[in-house]
């Protein structure tokens, strides 16, 4: 099947234009009228346009200022939580995690690691 997008987005366009020309056409507003009124919304969807586009470009520098205020701020709390976290590994301090006692209820003892068998001193 052949690609006709071209065909219909013109014939579209073509219509469009044929209705338009017609209205003003047939309009029943005189022609300095009509001019007006086509200069006035000329300027307010000009102004509109305008408008929307100066916004959108300062939402978008909004943005892109944000994100790049300070891009060492993130990675330097990273670098600290993964510093705090190496420490505490590095400590020594044993984890209670394989412990039966009052903190740790529901282990079971099982396990062929030492660090598996229940504290039985």
């Amino acid at each position: 099947m052949k690609d006709d997008k071209g065909k219909v987005i013109f014939s579209l366009i073509a219509g469009a234009t044929a209705g338009i020309v017609a209205g003003l056409l047939l309009a029943p507003e005189t022609g300095d009228d009509t001019r007006s009124n086509l200069r006035k919304s000329a300027a307010k969807w000009a102004g509109d346009l305008s408008k929307l586009a100066t916004d959108t470009l300062a939402k978008v520098q909004g943005q892109a200022a944000a994100s790049s205020t300070n891009p060492d701020a993130a990675v330097s709390d990273d670098k600290q939580a993964a510093d705090r976290l190496l420490q505490n590994l590095s400590s020594g301090t044993p984890s209670t995690a394989h412990t039966h006692n009052e903190d740790n209820p529901d282990y079971d003892g099982f396990g062929d690691d030492t660090r598996h068998q229940p504290n039985l001193s």
